[in-house]
């Protein structure tokens, strides 16, 4: 496919690029398309690749500058800006946020100041359902940040035995982040001049509900966000957890086909230039995704389950398997495949023995047994691990840590076969859940830093944004039934800043979220929005907030609203297992 030239290199690759036993050849020579450096993709249109997760781009207008995302941290949106700065030093009059995902929109303070947005010298423009996407769903907890972790490698060192890319890019860098709103949002499309450039903003639903796709008729040069993932396939179900409607997609990708593009910027990856090549490129992408669609409900409308889907549709068709952008790097067909089931039909598969099983821990009691004893699955699973079958080590093993998670032997063995396993995929993501899975279950895996790091990403400026009614239904969910029986209490909290009143019902087991403070609230507690999401949070205690005088009960006791507190979950203990359960 012809990418064009880099207009030049810093001679840094944030990938791990050199030949190892432990890194399938496949993955190496695809870690090595991420050099980092600036390519032109036509006049004044300039891409910085390589500088963290995802890409910023950067067109040259009659008296200012356009920018198209920012990467995950300050740290590397300014290394970014600093070099496509050698291009062009006119000002800055607006950036595009193509979708809410953090890796292109937490470095936005190192190229804009919010007073540059306040006083109207720069626009942000994005979808209207990108703060939304932003926010996520602070009920899941930490949960879907540790996920991420797994999915990244958060805990693994750079290296043969360690994490080698993301299939996206590099790295997923933690670093200082922050966020920016946006000044304009739009539904379906939007069509904007920035410095003499016209633009049309069409939204594209596909890898996020909020992405967007940015046309540049003038020049022929169509921006696909992440619709098109860069050089891998698509990952229509990610393993941290997320789900994608791959039809959806297909038809984001049929908007994109709409358009006679004489080159592609991606939001992650190099560019691709050419007519012709961007039209079979957009052709056999979209046809991977309704590939492994259409054929995974043609086997389920025959009775096949997630297991068999996977076994039966195991890669794509050999046209598509072999194209240089549809490399399992990001997604996989097996994953996807297995979603697509859950999607139409749930969890339930058909098997009515699966309606009601024994509990978890009682069927590893019997397969233990049913195989001879602890001693005789050790020695089974050593056996498997000499002759090279690791799936089937991590399998059988798992009923004896079901067990006695504390079993030694048990642990060295699963933790051993999943880094082979790691060791053999050309995937960097099983790679990464294969092996920082491996260092929960050998205790290797610091904990400590982890925690410290997903508390990191935690970015302020979105949780500024955060309603009250979103956060107090987060709250609700982490009610503790244990400690809560019997509770049956009104609370309602007034915001002396904002005016604003809100309201909990707690009946014993259930925290019902009221529209406003209830007048008859046995518990009132008079407050600021500030304070008031640092309580819900967690981030600020009960006890400290009394201390600081920035919470006072107005109706009831103090008493009461310490024990309120004392009936939900904090939100952010210690870190779940995820391997070993």
């Amino acid at each position: 496919m012809p990418i064009p030239e880099p207009l030049f290199l810093t001679g840094k690759n944030l990938a791990f690029t050199e030949e190892a036993e432990t890194v399938p050849p496949r993955l190496t020579d695809h870690a090595r398309t991420m050099d980092q450096g600036v390519y032109q993709v036509a006049e004044n249109f300039y891409v910085a690749v390589g500088y963290g997760q995802a890409n910023m781009t950067m067109v040259v207008g009659s008296d200012g500058v356009l920018i198209i995302d920012c990467l995950e941290n300050e740290e590397n949106a300014r290394q970014a800006l600093n070099d496509l700065r050698k291009i062009s030093d006119k000002p800055i009059k607006a950036l595009i946020y193509s979708h809410s995902h953090p890796d292109h929109i937490s470095g936005v303070r190192a190229i804009l100041d919010s007073e540059q947005v306040e006083n109207g010298q720069v626009a942000i423009y994005a979808h209207e359902r990108l703060l939304t996407g932003v926010r996520g769903n602070p009920s899941l907890g930490i949960v879907p940040a540790l996920r991420l972790a797994y999915t990244f490698g958060f805990d693994l060192e750079r290296g043969p035995e360690g994490w080698v890319e993301t299939g996206l890019g590099t790295q997923f860098h933690t670093g200082t982040i922050g966020f920016i709103p946006p000044t304009t949002v739009f539904q379906g499309t939007l069509d904007i001049q920035v410095a003499g450039i016209t633009v049309q903003l069409r939204e594209a639903p596909s890898e996020s509900d909020d992405e967007i796709v940015m046309w540049f008729p003038d020049h022929g040069v169509l921006h696909v966000a992440d619709v098109i993932q860069g050089e891998t396939l698509p990952n229509v179900y990610p393993l941290r957890g997320a789900v994608r409607d791959p039809l959806q997609w297909v038809r984001a990708i049929d908007l994109l086909r709409e358009y006679d593009a004489q080159a592609l910027i991606f939001g992650h990856g190099r560019p691709l230039v050419g007519k012709d090549d961007a039209r079979e490129l957009l052709t056999a992408y979209r046809d991977a995704v309704q590939y492994v669609h259409d054929q995974a409900v043609r086997l389920m409308a025959r009775g096949f389950t997630p297991d068999e889907l996977a076994e039966a549709i195991p890669e794509l068709p050999p046209r598509l398997r072999d194209h240089p952008w549809l490399g399992e790097f990001y997604g996989t067909v097996k994953q996807t495949v297995r979603q697509i089931y859950h999607n139409y039909y749930g969890w339930f598969q058909g098997d009515p023995a699966s309606i009601d099983p024994l509990p978890r821990r009682e069927r590893a009691a019997r397969y233990v047994d049913a195989i001879g004893g602890r001693d005789a699955v050790i020695a089974r699973a050593e056996e498997a691990y000499n002759a090279g079958d690791f799936r089937w080590v991590a399998e059988i093993v798992t009923h004896l840590l079901r067990l006695d998670p504390e079993d030694q032997d048990a642990r060295r063995i699963k933790a051993d076969a999943l880094r082979q396993l790691g060791y053999r995929t050309s995937n960097p993501i099983w790679r990464n859940n294969y092996l920082m899975g491996a260092k929960e279950i050998d205790g290797t895996l610091d904990r400590a830093r982890l925690l410290a790091t997903l508390r990191a990403l935690g970015n302020p400026d979105v949780a500024a944004t955060m309603p009250i009614p979103l956060l107090l239904r987060a709250l609700a969910t982490r009610l503790n039934p244990a400690q809560s029986e019997g509770t049956h209490l009104t609370v309602g909290f007034h915001c002396t800043d904002s005016g604003a009143g809100y309201g909990l019902a707690i009946r014993s087991d259930v925290a019902e979220v009221l529209a406003g403070a209830p007048a008859d609230a046995a518990l009132e507690i008079q407050t600021t929005e500030p304070t008031l999401r640092g309580l819900l949070t967690g981030r600020l205690p009960w006890a400290q907030a009394v201390a600081k005088g920035a919470a006072t009960v107005t109706q009831g006791t103090t008493e009461g609203a310490t024990h309120l507190w004392s009936l939900f979950d904090p939100p952010m203990g210690e870190l779940p297992a995820l391997a070993l359960r």
